[in-house]
């Protein structure tokens, strides 16, 4: 298991310990994740945000100077081959992002956790058929969420409810305190803020809003579980 899928195994069992990579002991785990994509990393801005959030998300493969001390683990968008995974590995890749034109053998590396990017407007037989493949976990990107209804909600939950995965929600503005709670309540373990765009005081503040998250006061509902496609017995 890798890294990030540990952290977000974490939050799913709504561990009361500390969750952060190198955390203190005596930091309050978080109610959701935090993760920051990148599309023009800097030493500076990758110094920043280590300090405030979980992971970082690069839109490419980063230069290896870029990341060979960084403090948080990774993930790289845009991988769809054998030999583009195995080349992130090599640099200390934890994880990598991918949509369905990836390549089954470049997903198949026993040394990453896969996370494929699914449309809201997914249907439910699309989303049965999309839980048996080898990923795990999800990365949501809603067209809009500068606020969220009872419509986007359910959409996001439509998805987060057919799976036993990890689910993770791109946002483009934070989220109220009673937003962040109906989201962990459908099913969303981790949030994903622009890393270009967002200031450093906007990031901490939504940190401490996800640390200030009380610990639920009940068990989550079982995922469905439903198997892969290589496990399926002819």
């Amino acid at each position: 298991m890798s890294k990030i899928s540990d952290f977000l195994e974490k939050i799913h069992s709504a561990a009361p310990t500390p969750l952060g990579f190198g955390a203190d002991r005596s930091e309050k785990a978080p109610g959701l994740g935090l993760f920051a994509s990148l599309n023009k990393p800097t030493k500076q801005k990758l110094s920043t945000l280590c300090n405030n959030v979980d992971a970082i998300i690069f839109s490419e493969k980063p230069d290896n100077n870029l990341v060979k001390d960084i403090a948080i683990p990774w993930m790289c968008s845009g991988t769809d081959s054998e030999e583009s995974v195995s080349s992130l590995v090599e640099i200390g890749c934890d994880s990598i992002h991918c949509d369905l034109s990836a390549e089954v053998s470049a997903i198949a590396n026993d040394d990453i956790s896969v996370f494929l990017s699914v449309p809201v407007e997914s249907d439910w037989n699309q989303l049965m058929i999309l839980n048996t493949l080898p990923v795990d976990g999800y990365i949501i990107n809603p067209k809009d969420l500068s606020s969220i209804s009872l419509k986007k909600l359910s959409e996001i939950g439509s998805i987060t409810r057919s799976t036993d995965k990890y689910c993770l929600l791109s946002i483009n503005q934070s989220p109220t305190a009673s937003e962040l709670e109906a989201l962990r309540k459908v099913g969303v373990m981790g949030l994903i803020i622009n890393g270009d765009e967002v200031s450093t005081p906007d990031i901490k503040k939504l940190k401490t809003n996800l640390t200030d998250m009380p610990n639920p006061n009940h068990k989550r509902k079982q995922r469905p579980q439903v198997k892969s496609v290589f496990e399926i017995e002819e």
